[in-house]
């Protein structure tokens, strides 16, 4: 039966290979998965790929094996076939994080590291943090810049990420850096009083009224009514004034802040 199965993934008929494949879900073993993803890859059907992703993400037993064959799919340039591959291998939870580590997080495609960091913020254990935390490094910012914003997926770690971002914050030079910075910590809900010491000195090394904005933003955030003035003064210059007070009301007057 398997293998009548396996052979009609071989059809014309795209609604008989997705039959064939929601069939071959009592079949778990690596022949079938490999026959499964190599129909995903030559049929390009939305109705296969989904009974694909179904038939996968049941499997229990062949954890890594799905995911060694599922990375075949981020090597496609659909974007459905990528993100499918991020869904089933986050699905497997820490059993793909040897195949993440190995294939990923060292890929000399950018996209590929951005993928590794898309499945390990799903999986938020304390491996997935320490293969992200190698990711705030990288030379290309929008890698760097994912894995800070991807911290605050991590919050329920607290302890080991606020070093992180603390180790972050002196190496972040322009716009784009603070914005994630404060994302990462106000969406996080990372309230921590460590932090305020180095965003502070990070204040008085930045000149453009917006940029300063935005580190005004994570203080007053984190309960910082010292900087409420001077925060309103910056403020006027960027021209967010409303913004910041929209801020102050929000994160002061809060009364769980």
């Amino acid at each position: 039966m398997k293998e009548e199965l396996i052979r009609k993934l071989s059809s014309e008929d795209r609604a008989e290979v997705r039959d064939a494949i929601e069939a071959l879900a009592n079949y778990e073993d690596p022949e079938v998965i490999r026959a499964v993803v190599d129909a995903v890859l030559s049929r390009r059907s939305r109705a296969v790929l989904e009974a694909a992703k179904e038939t996968l993400m049941s499997f229990t037993k062949e954890r890594e094996t799905v995911c060694r064959e599922v990375l075949r799919l981020l090597e496609t340039p659909e974007p459905k076939l990528r993100q499918s591959a991020v869904d089933i291998l986050s699905s497997a939870g820490e059993t793909c994080l040897p195949l993440v580590e190995e294939k990923l997080l060292n890929h000399p495609d950018y996209n590929m590291r951005k993928f590794a960091l898309d499945i390990l913020a799903r999986i938020k254990t304390g491996k997935a943090l320490e293969l992200t935390a190698r990711l705030l490094e990288d030379e290309n910012p929008n890698v760097s810049m994912t894995a800070l914003e991807y911290l605050q997926n991590f919050a329920h770690l607290r302890d080991r990420v606020v070093p992180l971002i603390l180790r972050v914050i002196p190496r972040i030079r322009d716009l784009y850096g603070l914005t994630t910075l404060a994302s990462t910590v106000i969406y996080g809900n990372l309230k921590d009083q460590r932090l305020l010491e180095p965003l502070r000195r990070k204040l008085s090394e930045l000149k453009d009224p917006l940029e300063r904005y935005w580190i005004y933003k994570i203080l007053i955030f984190l309960g910082d009514r010292s900087v409420i003035e001077e925060a309103v003064k910056n403020a006027c210059s960027a021209g967010v004034e409303e913004d910041v007070r929209k801020d102050i009301e929000i994160f002061l007057t809060d009364p769980e802040s």
